[in-house]
């Protein structure tokens, strides 16, 4: 992502995926660039606090330079369920295009990549091209956050971007800034099982400078299986590629 003056939308599917991209988000809020963060479902998978994980974002940005007016829990607003998204596509998109298109341009665009980790990671990735066609000049740029390409099982990859997706723009960080990155994980507290699993290797993935990339968007890829095989949500849930495939056609690429 070009470091220039335009503003910056940060598409989350829930509270905690900024994980993937602490580095991009301070660096554009130390460079006084307008930062705007939204997150597409209330994250109250399992019958969690859907505040308690939206106060455990804003602690965590915080930390990073974004303030908490400049964060919209928009499927906590608007009861979009954690896991369902690809179900209430309509109602996102409506809603984050109407965020959208009140920011200054030039905007970029930062969204969750089209990997098949989690189905509401590739919804949010649909929902934030759908809502950027009304944004004229938008810069779409996808970032990695896991999946489970090549591997069996309950095995999955961190902060490991597709091929399939292009080229790659990496943000060199310090090692001093990476700790922070880790530290600031530790702030999930309600996610301590999944960040027991997800930790080590987000951990070992930032012992490289290089660990964060950013790659462009192609919608057309959305036409496409994000990878051969399995998605990593069919091993770990009942939804099917199909099921997904059909109930997000309208906003897939064909």
């Amino acid at each position: 992502m070009p470091s220039d003056r335009s503003a910056v939308l940060a598409v989350m599917a829930h509270p905690d995926d900024e994980f993937a991209i602490f580095p991009w988000l301070a660096d554009a809020a130390r460079a006084g660039r307008r930062v705007h963060c939204v997150w597409l479902t209330d994250g109250a998978f399992g019958a969690q606090s859907a505040q308690r994980r939206a106060d455990e974002s804003i602690r965590a940005l915080q930390q990073f330079g974004i303030a908490p007016d400049s964060m919209t829990f928009l499927g906590q607003l608007h009861d979009i369920p954690d896991g369902h998204l690809y179900e209430m596509l309509p109602l996102a998109v409506r809603e984050l295009e109407s965020l959208a298109t009140r920011l200054p341009s030039p905007l970029q665009v930062l969204l969750p990549a089209w990997e098949g980790g989690h189905q509401d990671h590739d919804a949010s990735h649909l929902a934030a091209i759908a809502a950027s066609r009304s944004v004229v000049g938008a810069q779409l740029w996808q970032y990695s956050l896991y999946h489970g390409a090549g591997l069996r099982g309950p095995f999955f990859r961190v902060l490991s971007p597709l091929q399939q997706n292009g080229s790659t723009t990496t943000l060199p960080t310090t090692m001093a800034e990476r700790a922070s990155f880790v530290w600031a994980c530790l702030g999930y507290r309600s996610q301590w099982k999944s960040f027991l699993g997800l930790l080590p290797f987000y951990a070992l993935r930032l012992l490289r400078r290089d660990a964060f990339v950013l790659q462009p968007v192609e919608p057309t890829r959305t036409g496409e299986r994000p990878h051969p095989g399995p998605m990593l949500y069919e091993r770990r849930t009942h939804l099917t590629w199909s099921d997904f495939a059909n109930a997000t056609r309208d906003f897939r690429h064909h």
